[in-house]
Parts: C-alpha cells; structure tokens; sequence
C-alpha cells in the first residue's frame, strides 16, 4: 500500500510539474497587430497626447516677385555709420534694407563685393525686412549679385552694380525680391 501511495504521490508531481510547466506566459510587450484584432481604440493609446509623425507642409506666403529701389525719395539712413561700422542701414515706412560687412569698409573704392548669405572678405550679406508688395514680416536674403563701395572718413556708399541684387526667403527660392539703388551715409 505505502508503495502504491508513494507511486501515486510521485505521479500528481510530475503530473503538478509538467502543468506548470506549460503553462503559457503572459506578454505584456507591445507588438504590431491588424486593426480588426486590436483592443482599445485600435489607434493613438493616448488619444489626448497627440503624437506627430514626418513633417509638416510649410505654406510659402508670398506669391510674387517683386523689386525695390532703394535710396530715392523717402528713404532714411536707420545708423548713419562711420567708417568702423560692420553694417549700412536704410529704412521707408517699415520696409528696411541692411548691408552687414564681415570687416569695416576699406577707405577708398570703389571696391566690389559679392552678395552671400553671410558677410566675408569681399562679400556682403544683405537682409530686407517687410519688402513692398510682400506679406508683413516676411524676411528677405541676398542670394547674388554685386555692390560697389566707396568709404571715405566721413562717408560710406554702396551701390548695387548690374541687374540688382536677387533676394530669397530662409526657406524658398520663389519668389524673389530684386534689390536696386543705392546705400549711403555722410
């Protein structure tokens, strides 16, 4: 009897083992499932966390090109520089136009510089602010062209040579904003 109790006994714990055993772990790691088979809202988890993905479509504002002369009539100098100064400023109404030198202007001239994005040795950098015919606050670059300066030590001119100066927004290349005239401080 003891022998049929200690079989017996042995066979319930290798039966309780295997069981166990078995048994299928639950996962609670998040996977890729279809749709039809998902629990919840089968979308976001956190529908009032909105989480975005790629990018988003940037709208250019303005829609044509346009050009300024500036330096006619109503035109004002914002700093009226000395020869020291790294930049040359014009300003009618809110529209404002900037020359920005990477070194004060050479006295003499006149000496050619090219238009960049950013000021260097023989290059300048020029930004328009609120251009005519262009949405408000929009900000202009110089992308090419040439300027002509001549600096004495009391005056500085700068002269845009040639077809003007081509100016772009940071982010589109269209439209354009085409920069002529003259810049000057005496």
């Amino acid at each position: 009897m003891k022998k049929h109790i200690y079989t017996l006994t042995g066979i319930v714990a290798i039966a309780s083992l295997v069981l166990f055993a078995c048994k299928k772990k639950q996962d609670d790691t998040i996977k890729p499932d279809y749709k039809e088979d998902a629990t919840g809202t089968a979308s976001n988890p956190q529908p009032n966390n909105v989480t975005v993905t790629g990018t988003s479509t940037v709208t250019n504002p303005a829609t044509q090109n346009s050009s300024i002369y500036v330096g006619n009539a109503g035109w004002s100098n914002l700093s009226c520089i000395s020869t020291n100064s790294l930049s040359l400023k014009s300003d009618n109404g809110t529209t404002q136009v900037t020359l920005n030198f990477v070194q004060p202007p050479a006295i003499g001239g006149p000496f050619t510089y090219q238009v960049a994005s950013s000021p260097g040795i023989g290059v300048v950098a020029i930004t328009i602010t609120n251009a005519p015919n262009q949405p408000a606050g929009t900000v202009w670059y110089g992308r090419s062209g040439t300027i002509s300066v001549s600096s004495t030590t009391s005056a500085v001119n700068a002269v845009i040579t040639g077809t003007g100066v081509s100016c772009v927004q940071s982010t589109f290349n269209f439209p354009q904003v085409t920069l002529s005239g003259l810049l000057g401080c005496n």
